[in-house]
């Protein structure tokens, strides 16, 4: 049977508005959910969140309350801009000293466009301010690190670092033996791309 185009189905919705991302509130869930804890030395937690939940700006955040992150490395494929702004607000406040970010080659290829998304030179701006080193990769992987004066945090997610988390997984854990294996990793790409 073939259906006329002018015939059809229709629903009438109402206005669908995207939910907002509340950083301080994803802090609180994540809180609630660890009974207010990070994990301790050999301990992981694994978390999966649902639609507008936690994202891996939280975990940032998260350690940052309790403890300051010395040293973060972060993979991702690309930074929203208000994830950076705020990463950039923990440096003037003390919460967080240095940062290396592993960025996909997208990013920068936003910057040739015209569009929401193109904020690249924005995040390289905010790079120099802070002293923040950043190196583009062919890059997929999602793993930040953060260590603090007493303890190594990984963190393991299908979650970039921005503000738009769907049904995301975490896997975040306190273990220097992990954390060193992904340091030196990074530390030996970086070293590769500064000499290409």
């Amino acid at each position: 049977m073939i259906i006329n185009t002018v015939d059809g189905l229709i629903k009438r919705l109402g206005n669908k508005k995207r939910r907002l991302f509340n950083i301080n509130k994803s802090v609180r869930d994540l809180f609630e959910l660890t009974n207010d804890q990070l994990p301790l030395n050999g301990e992981v937690f694994k978390l999966i969140s649902l639609t507008g939940g936690f994202s891996s700006i939280s975990f940032i955040k998260a350690v940052a309350k309790k403890e300051i992150i010395i040293e973060l490395t972060a993979s991702t494929l690309r930074i929203g801009e208000k994830q950076f702004k705020y990463l950039s607000e923990l440096k003037n406040t003390g919460r967080l000293e240095s940062a290396l970010f592993f960025i996909g080659a997208l990013m920068k290829t936003d910057n040739d466009k015209d569009d929401k998304y193109n904020y690249y030179q924005k995040f390289n701006k905010i790079c120099n301010e802070n002293s923040w080193k950043r190196v583009i990769v062919n890059n997929h992987s999602k793993v930040i690190l953060m260590r603090t004066e007493k303890n190594y945090y990984i963190l393991e997610t299908s979650s970039n670092l921005n503000e738009n988390p769907k049904i995301e997984q975490y896997s975040f854990e306190n273990d220097y033996s992990l954390y060193e294996f992904y340091y030196n990793f990074f530390q030996a790409l970086k070293e590769v791309k500064e000499f290409e």
